[in-house]
């Protein structure tokens, strides 16, 4: 028994395994990616179907009546109206979303400025869907699209928190400065599987035929030499 606890105290006791340096940034910059492609797409779709309806739904000139004043403004005439809203909110939209597309393939490179670009783009996003949840419920009464707008402000705050994350990870552990340029002479691989593209592999594969077939007919003028030779002795 004695011995039996000896080896086992003997035995080094396993570490577990560690995860890569800036593992949550990458995954944020995941999130992101798939995240920011999703948004871009919806909001395309719905700014490119909105051409499907009638005339008389998207030409609403009771809604250019209807929106924020500055002071100055005519009473029917207001600086942020209704129809401004709703094409302000779909460009911004999709340029939000395409912002954060772009930072989740920089989060996932881990470049240093892509963490604290995230930080403004989406504290940004907040803001902008903050706003305009404010104008469709204040101006337009239009609680469905206030919802929508809402949905939003609770989608980028997750952005915003995830951003946060992977900025102060950043800050603590950050990366050596270049190391996303790739180094002199490096050859992109073709695909996951072969570093070469098939034409090339082909012509290895040629190549190795031939000195193979040179192999061979050397083996096979040996024995023919061989078999001459023993016929000349007999």
């Amino acid at each position: 028994m004695e011995e039996v606890g000896k080896e086992q105290d003997a035995v080094p006791p396993q570490r577990p395994p560690t995860s890569p340096p800036r593992a949550f940034t990458q995954g944020v910059g995941t999130v992101f990616q798939f995240a920011g492609g999703i948004l871009f797409i919806v909001l395309s779709i719905t700014c490119c179907g909105s051409g499907l309806l009638e005339k008389d739904t998207w030409k609403r000139e009771d809604l250019m009546h209807v929106g924020w004043h500055l002071p100055g403004d005519r009473p029917d005439e207001p600086s942020y109206s209704a129809l401004r809203a709703t094409s302000v909110s779909l460009i911004g939209g999709i340029g939000l979303a395409l912002a954060v597309a772009g930072l989740g393939w920089g989060l996932q490179a881990t470049r240093r400025s892509s963490a604290g670009v995230a930080v403004v783009a989406t504290f940004l996003g907040v803001v902008f869907w903050g706003v305009q949840g404010v104008f469709f419920a204040q101006a337009m009464r239009a609680w469905m699209l206030c919802a929508v707008a809402i949905g939003f402000v609770l989608a980028y705050g997750v952005f915003l928190a995830l951003a946060v994350g992977a900025w102060r990870e950043m800050r603590r552990d950050p990366p050596p400065r270049g190391h996303e340029v790739l180094p002199e002479g490096f050859k992109a691989p073709y695909s996951w599987y072969h570093d070469d593209p098939p034409e090339v592999r082909l012509e290895r594969e040629l190549e190795q035929r031939r000195e193979r077939l040179a192999v061979q007919q050397k083996e096979l003028e040996m024995l023919e030499e061989r078999l001459r030779r023993e016929k000349e002795e007999k």
